[in-house]
C-alpha cells in the first residue's frame, strides 16, 4: 500500500524553490532512501512533508488524502513522524519519561516493545537523556518514534554524530521495526552505502531536481553516478 505520494512538488524558503517538481512514493513496510549532496535540498523536502514550510506548488498525499495544507500537528495525528537531525528529545527527562512523552494515546507499541529492539535503554530507564551516550541518545530518539506508533516515518540523518559502526548496527533495528509493523520510512542520509544496504528503494536529489529514482541495487551498480552526485558546489541551502 502507497502510504505517501508526493506529486510535482516545488518547494522552498520565502518564495524561492529549492525543490523542483519532485516525484516519490513511500509505501507500507518499506525503507526508501532519499540521497544527495549537502544543500541539494533533502531536509527542505522532508520538512515540506510534514508540514513545517509550506510548499510552493504541488501536492502530498498521506493514506491517500491530501495533506498539503494541513498544519504539522494535524499531520502528526494522522500517523507522520519526523526524527530531525536534533533528535528531538528532551534532554532534561529520563528516558522514561522521554517515552511517556511521544506515547501516543490509543497507540498500540508498549514500552516493552521498545526495549525489544533496544535492549540497553531499559538499564538507563532512569537516566537523563542529557548524560547519555551519543548512540544512546539516537536510540532514545528512534524509540521515542516507535511508541508514538506511526504509519511513516521521515528520518533526517541519524546517523550525525554517531560512529559508523553505531549507526550501522541501527538500521536494521529500524528496518525491522518497519517490516513488523507495516510503517514506511523515508530516510535522508550521508553514509550512503550503509543506508543503500537497508532500503529498498532510493532517490537522489541534485541541486533541487531528482536525477534518479529506482532500486537501490540499480543505484548501487552505479558508482560513477553515485560519485558525481556527490561531488562540485551546490547553489541553495538545506
Amino acid at each position: 500500500m502507497t502510504l505517501l505520494q508526493v506529486n510535482s512538488l516545488t518547494t522552498g524558503h520565502n518564495g524561492v524553490a529549492v525543490v523542483r517538481e519532485v516525484n516519490l512514493t513511500v509505501n507500507s513496510g518499506e525503507v526508501v532512501a532519499l540521497l544527495g549532496a549537502n544543500g541539494a535540498g533533502k531536509t527542505t523536502l522532508l520538512h515540506t512533508i510534514a508540514g513545517l514550510i509550506p510548499p510552493i506548488s504541488g501536492a502530498v498525499l498521506f493514506n491517500n488524502q491530501s495533506i498539503t495544507n494541513l498544519a504539522t500537528h494535524q499531520i502528526v495525528r494522522q500517523g507522520l513522524s519526523l526524527l530531525p537531525e536534533n533528535r528531538g528529545i528532551f534532554y532534561q527527562l529520563t528516558v522514561a519519561e522521554n517515552l511517556r512523552m511521544y506515547k501516543r494515546q490509543g497507540g498500540s507499541v508498549k514500552v516493552e516493545e521498545v526495549f525489544d529492539y533496544f535492549p540497553a535503554l531499559k538499564a538507563l530507564v532512569d537516566r537523563k537523556a542529557g548524560l547519555l551516550s551519543g548512540g544512546e541518545q539516537q536510540m532514545l530518539s528512534l524509540g521515542c518514534r516507535f511508541i508514538a506508533d506511526p504509519k511513516l516515518m521521515l528520518i533526517d540523518e541519524m546517523s550525525l554524530g554517531l560512529a559508523p559502526i553505531i549507526f550501522q548496527r541501527m538500521l536494521p533495528v529500524l528496518t525491522q521495526f518497519a517490516s513488523d509493523r507495516g510503517v514506511g520510512v523515508l530516510l535522508v542520509e550521508q553514509h550512503v552505502h550503509l543506508a543503500l544496504k537497508s532500503a529498498s528503494r532510493a532517490y537522489v536529489l541534485n541541486r533541487g531536481e531528482l536525477t534518479f529514482a529506482g532500486s537501490s541495487m540499480e543505484l548501487q551498480n552505479q558508482r560513477q553516478f553515485l560519485e558525481s552526485s556527490y561531488m562540485g558546489s551546490t547553489k541553495q541551502g538545506e
